[in-house]
């Protein structure tokens, strides 16, 4: 791989100096003004237009930042806003989001590091456990996105990485007249067909004083993963396994562990989403501007489905024999990952698992500007809902003292997927055992005569999301030596948060009704994984979902029972019910003000931004719990803090075409409101209990940052830039560890009694079986450990049209990133980046001319950590370097008719994770190949 980074950092380099020879036939264009000052325009369209647009956004920016913009046929050529962003240096997408959500991390940190914005100011994120899903947006309303690197005290607090910006064009800055798209979206996995299209509207009334505009697109969704899943490594057993003590004992006295519960998974998503962007503008004079911008997006997934076969080789009836040889890794444990089996627990299960992403906003503006003064307001009202579903309904197999009669082989492939093995038999392995079937009184689980099980579970997780805002902004311009305005506001927003959630119980369900019929093949039996995953496991039966749906239901709802959302009986044992149920609010109050500095050194025109921002913020929690008498009350908790942050920025033009950029800021952010569990959670262990604290009182994270870049725009549409960063990281998120906190003296509100430390054991003076009950406790705290995030960014992109004949439509870009982290965690271990390669890499290519144009896209990451635990708290384990290229062709059959064909994944690339090294996979993700084939014309 390394020598392919050369060859291309080696061709476009080559490619920027030919570029920069070629100055003396084109000249450069004009430097870059403070306030947003003219400069030479370059009218070029298509790929060509979307690089030169990106490079005269970052030149005419003071901060340090990065851009896309859209093509000029109204498109990012990519497979959604996340594809997009990670052309861009620092970005890099999370591939283990499911659904194609699209999550992204910037420069080292989480995506929740991030702030993301709508036209500048903020908007309700459909967001759940994790970060902004980009995927729930049609990228067709945007015309440009920008990563702010290094953000002013005037711009949006809340990015301790950065902010990204989407950007809508208001109505009196689009040209006139329309536009229509119709697209075919192609998956090679499943080979399904899912239409789309997008329809476009500007128009400009009373001289031009008055514009609207609207944008609808509209997808079907239909599109797949497999994956493998190798979910538990266990040791064999010294009693099951033949001949164990001749054969592993004596050379393994720590045993020997082998893959214990493989999972085959096909996740089917389908739906549809739908997003529109409209507006209006009226400016009378060239004083007063008065425009008003909505947007929506529904995404909506109703037909997503996860089917799974599990052979699961724990139970301690079931025979393993390696039938390979044992190997050691790094970690001093040995292995064995060929064997055959017998008596093993055989699971079908089938889960429907509807998702809802959704968000609208409306942002009306009103401006005034003289030639002294600039003055503006801006309001913000965003709802937002972020809404998963899951019905669960396994049929299992279980071992038997006598044998049940299952058999078959397993080979893992040794790292390599191709190489993949598994048989079972009999055929069908999954059948519905004997009945009748009985229930317990609690969890998911009906039992079976011979113990054979059917599970009905099921859960479901919601968020809403409001925001409120109002903004001030005004600017003097001054004459003052170097001080050329003054820019100061203020800002009010109320961002609401509600989290609901619940687990079903199969309490009340037709035992009457069970059926040998809840069992059908797989529709994924001989169609699994492209064919690529060697010899896999094609016995697969699974559960037909709706039989057995319309079987078990109605429910009898008994005595104190409650029905869920989908019919089911709520489980109000599961700690869920109580932690996840509560509203996180936040009003915050917010003031900056920044010198806008301008002056010349040497000749050479310097530009500088230092400010202030000053927010308060009082958060209000109410939560759900259980008091001592074990009744749920609802419980308020209000905190209050406040945040200075100071910027500085400073722009120097080095030359006409060269600029430097230095920035010193302090940024926050804070915590996913689904980290801010308040409420503790207790249950019953064999001992004593098991306790999870609230953890209300989190804060937010900090940071202190030093950026710098330096940019040469070599020529028109041409740009070499490098850029390093350093950030001082405090108040992560980790486990606590003060025994103290972890054993207070009195739990007596908690109905655990009185506690106290026997050594490094937390026992209660209540009795469990005649003994002291021994407490098990865990909370997320503030880690009082700093980290450092430090890297470096180098981006070149050039066009050729200097050169004559042929040559003259060529152009490309290649961009790297380089990202550490350093520091420990309160345990002592080192710090990671989760979710982050070190290294990351894109090259770009493209050949264009007034017909036609094609280009190439090849994204590279290396190996990357998973977090294991916290966010920073250590990588159990880690993902597998990675490449995939892109391709995107467009052909124009008149001045206002375009085809286009969009494929991506053509490297046919996977996912895959392991646990230290590669001889020890834990999943392989297959997504297959993806074409789009669209038309669009104008009118």
């Amino acid at each position: 791989m390394s020598r392919v980074c050369f060859a291309a950092l080696a061709t476009v380099s080559a490619m920027a100096l030919n570029a920069g020879a070629a100055r003396a036939q084109t000249p450069a264009p004009a430097p870059a003004q403070a306030g947003g000052d003219a400069v030479e325009e370059v009218v070029v369209t298509g790929f060509k237009q979307m690089y030169a647009n990106a490079a005269q956004m970052k030149r005419d920016a003071i901060q340090i930042s990065d851009s896309i913009s859209s093509d000029g046929l109204g498109r990012f050529p990519d497979l959604n806003v996340g594809e997009a962003m990670q052309r861009i240096p620092g970005v890099q997408i999370n591939r283990e989001a499911d659904s194609r959500d699209a999550t992204i991390n910037l420069r080292g940190l989480p995506g929740t590091f991030a702030r993301v914005t709508l036209n500048g100011v903020t908007f309700a994120d459909p967001i759940l456990d994790g970060s902004t899903p980009l995927g729930a947006f049609n990228s067709d309303i945007f015309s440009a996105i920008t990563v702010i690197k290094s953000p002013t005290a005037a711009d949006q607090a809340g990015g301790l990485s950065g902010n990204i910006d989407l950007r809508i064009q208001g109505a009196l800055d689009r040209p006139e007249g329309g536009a229509a798209k119709v697209a075919v979206e192609y998956n090679e996995l499943g080979k399904s067909w899912a239409p789309r299209g997008t329809l476009s509207y500007a128009k400009r009334f009373l001289d031009d004083t008055v514009g609207v505009f609207g944008v609808v697109a509209y997808s079907k969704e239909k599109f797949r993963r497999d994956s493998i899943f190798f979910n538990q490594y266990t040791a064999l057993s010294p009693t099951t396994t033949p001949n164990y003590a001749t054969r592993f004992a004596s050379a393994n006295p720590s045993g020997v562990l082998f893959p214990s519960d493989i999972r085959q998974g096909a996740r089917n998503n389908q739906g549809h989403m739908l997003t529109a962007a409209g507006g209006v503008a009226y400016k009378p004079n060239d004083h007063v501007t008065f425009d008003l911008t909505g947007f929506i997006t529904r995404r909506d997934l109703d037909g997503n489905t996860l089917d799974i076969l599990d052979i699961d080789m724990r139970n301690s009836l079931t025979v393993i024999d390696p039938t390979g040889p044992v190997f050691s890794l790094d970690d001093g444990r040995a292995y064995v990952n060929r064997y055959s089996y017998s008596n093993a627990s055989v699971y079908a299960s089938m889960r429907k698992e509807p998702l809802l992403e959704q968000t609208w906003g409306v942002n009306p503006r009103l401006e005034w500007k003289s030639d002294q003064w600039k003055a503006s307001a801006i309001g913000t009202f965003s709802k937002a809902k972020n809404h998963v579903l899951q019905t669960q309904f396994d049929v299992r197999r279980l071992p038997k003292a006598g044998g049940n009669g299952t058999s078959g082989t397993f080979f893992s492939g040794a790292g390599d997927i191709g190489d993949y093995l598994f048989t079972l038999a009999p055929n069908p392995a999954v059948v519905v055992g004997a009945g009748p079937y009985t229930y317990s009184g609690s969890g998911p689980t009906l039992v079976g005569s011979q113990g054979d099980q059917l599970i009905v579970a099921g859960s479901e997780g919601e968020a809403l999301t409001e925001v409120k805002a109002i903004q001030g902004d005004a600017e003097r311009f001054l004459d003052l030596g170097w001080l050329s305005s003054i820019k100061f506001g203020a800002r009010y927003e109320s961002n609401g948060f509600t989290s609901n959630q619940y687990r079903t119980s199969a309490a009340g369900v037709q035992l009457q009704n069970v059926s040998p019929n809840f069992v059908t093949q797989s529709a994924y039996a001989q169609n699994f994984f492209g064919g690529n995953a060697g010899s896999y496991l094609s016995n697969w039966q699974t559960v037909n979902f709706e039989a057995m749906y319309n079987a078990l239901r109605p429910v009898t709802v008994g005595p104190g029972q409650t029905l869920t959302r989908t019919g089911w009986i709520n489980d109000t044992t599961n700690g869920g019910v109580i932690q996840q149920n509560f509203s996180n609010t936040d009003d915050i109050a917010s003031a900056y003000a920044v010198a806008n500095l301008k002056g010349d050194v040497a000749g050479r025109t310097v530009r500088a931004s230092a400010g202030l921002r000053y927010e308060d913020t009082k958060n209000t929690i109410e939560a759900l719990e259980f008091n001592s008498a074990k009744q749920r009350v609802t419980n308020e908790y209000v905190t209050k803090y406040h945040k200075l942050l100071p910027s500085f920025i400073l722009a120097a033009d080095l030359s006409d075409d060269l600029v430097l950029r230095a920035a010193a800021y302090k940024t926050y952010v804070r915590p996913q409101r689904r980290q801010v569990v308040p409420s503790t959670s207790i249950s019953n262990t064999t001992n004593g209990y098991s306790v999870s604290f609230g953890s209300r009182d989190l804060k937010p994270y900090e940071a202190t940052s030093y950026d710098t870049s330096l940019e040469w725009y070599n020529r028109p549409g041409g740009m070499i830039a490098i850029a390093a960063f350093q950030k001082r990281v405090r108040g992560l998120i980790g486990p606590a560890t003060d025994k103290a906190t972890l054993c207070p003296a009195d739990a007596t509100g908690l109905g655990l009694g009185h506690l106290t430390l026997n050594g490094d054991t937390c026992v209660s003076d209540i009795l469990v079986n005649g003994q002291p009950a021994v407490i098990t406790a865990s909370m997320s705290v503030n880690q009082n450990n700093p980290i450092k995030v430090s890297g470096v960014e180098f981006n070149i992109q050039q066009n050729l049209d200097f050169l004559p004949g042929f040559w003259k439509n060529f152009g490309g870009a290649f961009n790297y990133s380089y990202t550490t982290v350093s520091g420990t965690n309160a345990n002592g271990t080192k710090a990671v980046l989760p979710g982050v390669s070190k290294n990351a890499i894109n090259v770009i290519g493209y050949y264009e001319t007034s017909k036609f144009g094609v280009r190439a896209v090849f994204n590279y990451r290396d190996v990357y950590d998973l977090a294991a635990g916290g966010t920073f708290s250590g990588a159990a384990r880690r993902v597998k370097a990675r490449g995939q290229l892109d391709l995107s062709a467009s052909y124009n059959i008149n001045d206002r008719t375009t085809v286009s064909l969009d494929a991506f994944n053509l490297t046919d690339a996977m996912r895959t994770e392991f646990e230290g090294q590669q001889l020890k996979p834990r999943r392989v993700d297959y997504d297959g190949r993806t074409f789009q084939l669209a038309i669009r014309t104008s009118f």
